[in-house]
């Protein structure tokens, strides 16, 4: 009879999982994460749409355990040992953020950047630093990161190899992108929305804003103007519109219009809508079908999340007809905003002219804030210009003080931001 070694005084690896195959002479998994991580590649490639539903609450976890039991027996000679340990880890694996949910639960992070397994980043108070975390491997990496978008519900393969979806558990705006769209491997990019939105108080103390940009800021939420928010991607854009419609009328009725859910209003009379997208079933809705759809709704103002394409056009034809228009787009300069929604607006179906298009910008938008790195650089006035009914011009209103008051050129202002003396040509 050979001699049988208990498993108690072997190594740990080897206790655990690292045990021959008798028909292939292949070794077993070595430890608990590797087959974790092997058993949720199999659920992934076997049934994505039951992991999405359970996420949903659509479906109960129960439903998984067959599954788990099935690949881990596969995958693992000795998985029945330790299959309640098992369980626990694949659930936890394919409903939680694992390495990274502290810095999803923490307040002050407000993106999350992955790309590769030992190389991350976050973003707080728009300040980018390394993250000291890593996978244990490519394999493991690469299905957290699948992970992430299969359970909100969207679809990420070869052939649809970027997806975008939210989290609204946890406030997310999660982008993932494989090969072969992605050359050397996996990345993904996860934006939070905290869950209670700051005030203006609040981003003041974080240096987004000074006492004079709180008072306009307050002014310009109060009045009845339509302002268009303008930087590159996490200037801050969103953090400020979140703030700026807290600090509106409380019974304006406002319809907020987005790609992707992150404004979370905490404001009453709030419609809430998200467009619909071709893989969720059904007919898709656009943005620009929501924004249209508004002006039969009664409302006072609209909010869009973020114009990234023809919904530019019905942009402008809400402002123009009236209607108070908030929204962010991506722009290098306050000007460049106004010009890339003329772009886009080119694109839209049934679009208008670019004199038209101009005119509507001159006479529905009326301030421009540019943000950089989570501050506000420059606030300006869109106004009709002189010369023309078609054209506008951009009227500086506040700027960061870099000098003492005794350096300021003729063309800088120095006076106040809200009505009252001050600088004749600036009307609010």
């Amino acid at each position: 009879m050979p001699l049988m070694t208990p498993s108690s005084i072997l190594p740990d690896d080897t206790a655990l999982y690292r045990q021959v195959d008798i028909k292939t002479g292949v070794f077993d998994y070595a430890d608990l994460a590797e087959l974790v991580s092997a058993v949720c590649s199999r659920i992934l490639d076997s049934d994505p749409a039951l992991v999405a539903d359970i996420a949903a609450g659509r479906a109960k976890r129960q439903a998984l355990t067959p599954l788990i039991q099935k690949f881990a027996k596969e995958e693992s000679h000795r998985a029945g040992v330790f299959m309640v340990d098992l369980q626990e880890q694949i659930m936890d694996f394919l409903f939680g953020y694992g390495l990274l949910q502290p810095y999803i639960d923490d307040e002050s992070v407000s993106d999350i950047d992955g790309t590769g397994p030992d190389e991350f980043s976050i973003k707080t108070d728009g300040q980018r630093r390394p993250l000291a975390i890593a996978f244990p491997d490519e394999k493991s990496y690469d299905i957290f990161c699948r992970l992430a978008i299969i359970r909100n519900g969207g679809i990420i393969n070869e052939n649809d190899s970027h997806c975008r979806v939210a989290d609204e558990r946890y406030r997310l705006r999660i982008n993932v992108t494989v090969p072969p769209r992605s050359v050397n491997r996996t990345s993904i990019s996860i934006r939070k929305h905290r869950l209670k939105a700051y005030r203006f108080p609040d981003l003041e103390r974080l240096g987004m804003l000074d006492g004079e940009l709180v008072s306009l800021l307050t002014y310009l939420a109060g009045s009845r103007f339509s302002v268009l928010f303008c930087g590159k991607g996490g200037a801050g854009k969103t953090t400020l519109l979140r703030a700026f419609i807290q600090a509106m009328p409380e019974m304006e009725r406002v319809l907020i219009a987005e790609s992707d859910t992150e404004l979370y209003p905490d404001k009453p009379y709030c419609l809430v809508q998200r467009i619909h997208k071709p893989n969720e079933g059904g007919r898709p809705v656009q943005l620009r079908d929501l924004i249209a759809d508004g002006l039969t709704m009664s409302l006072d103002s609209y909010v869009i999340g973020e114009i990234v394409g023809s919904e530019a056009l019905e942009f402008m034809r809400a402002a123009f007809s009236g209607h108070r228009c908030l929204a962010t787009t991506h722009a290098g300069s306050a000007m460049d905003a106004l010009e890339r929604l003329v772009t886009l607006g080119r694109s839209a179906p049934g679009g208008e002219s670019e004199g038209l298009m101009r005119r509507m910008l001159a006479h529905g938008i009326h301030y421009l804030v540019f943000l950089s790195d989570f501050q506000v650089k420059e606030v300006d006035r869109v106004v009709p210009c002189r010369k023309g009914e078609n054209e506008y011009e951009i009227v500086p209103v506040w700027r960061p003080i870099q000098n003492p008051k005794s350096d300021l050129t003729d063309d800088q202002h120095d006076g106040p931001l809200v009505p009252g003396p001050g600088r004749p040509d600036v009307h609010f």
